[in-house]
């Protein structure tokens, strides 16, 4: 796979729209929340002493490893409000470490596991991003992960004629993915989740409070008929729907 050209904007895009949705995402990442809940099923248990959380947000995840005592943690996100909200909401080991930056262009000490709830969507340069953290793996470190596949929001996509801004790729990419980094594949899985809304605009509004809403795309009379296609297509007796396809992998460094 070649390395995909380095998009600066892209980047400055990311932490524009997560750093403005600070203060609502916790309370509408309703779908994060679960990815959290079922991330954590993958974690080796006891943890190990080095725990690296890329992409950490506000502590979604975060959450789960404090509530298994880990020992030392070092914590990424590329927005640094949502580190700031990270560290109003909890209370972190001492020996924690927060790296703010890009995973893909930040340096990481050595850890004995990486995980990353909801994140790698975003990298520009997967299979480098995840060989570089391969490399940050101790003998034996492990790596968890959950990320979006290519269904996802498909119905909303396919309504407004949009590319999504993350990268979606198929259950069976990511995996290749995994393993040309360097990684040993221990378990993979993945689910559908159909999401309920009111309505349409609900459903935009909520993407809009998380960050993930692609609406620059759109001029006000596009978003319009989005809405007015999609209510029509989409309505049920609960409200629109909309679908999620969710992976979960985990995985151990190759070699010594």
């Amino acid at each position: 796979m070649k390395p995909t050209r380095w998009d600066s904007g892209r980047e400055s895009r990311i932490v524009e729209s997560f750093s403005r949705r600070v203060r609502s995402y916790d309370k509408h990442a309703h779908l994060q929340k679960a990815m959290a809940e079922r991330l954590a099923s993958l974690l080796p248990s006891p943890l190990p002493d080095t725990v690296l959380e890329v992409g950490c947000g506000t502590g979604l995840f975060t959450r789960h490893l404090l509530a298994r005592s880990v020992r030392s943690l070092v914590l990424n996100d590329i927005a640094p409000p949502m580190i700031d909200r990270l560290r109003e909401e909890m209370d972190l080991p001492e020996n924690s470490r927060i790296v703010v930056g890009n995973v893909e262009t930040s340096r990481f000490p050595k850890v004995d596991l990486i995980v990353a709830n909801a994140v790698f969507q975003w990298l520009q340069n997967p299979e480098e991003t995840l060989a570089r953290l391969a490399g940050r793996l101790s003998p034996g470190g492990r790596i968890a992960f959950s990320v979006f596949g290519p269904r996802t929001l498909a119905e909303f996509r396919e309504t407004g004629s949009l590319e999504s801004p993350a990268l979606l790729f198929p259950f069976a990419r990511w995996k290749k993915i995994l393993q040309r980094a360097g990684f040993q594949v221990l378990e993979g899985r993945s689910e559908i989740r159909k999401v309920f809304f009111p309505s349409a605009l609900a459903l935009i509004k909520n993407l809009q409070q998380i960050g993930a809403a692609p609406l620059k795309m759109l001029e006000a009379g596009g978003l319009r008929s989005l809405i007015r296609k999609y209510d029509a297509a989409f309505s049920t007796p609960q409200g629109v729907y909309s679908t999620w396809e969710l992976f979960y992998f985990s995985g151990t460094r190759s070699g010594p």
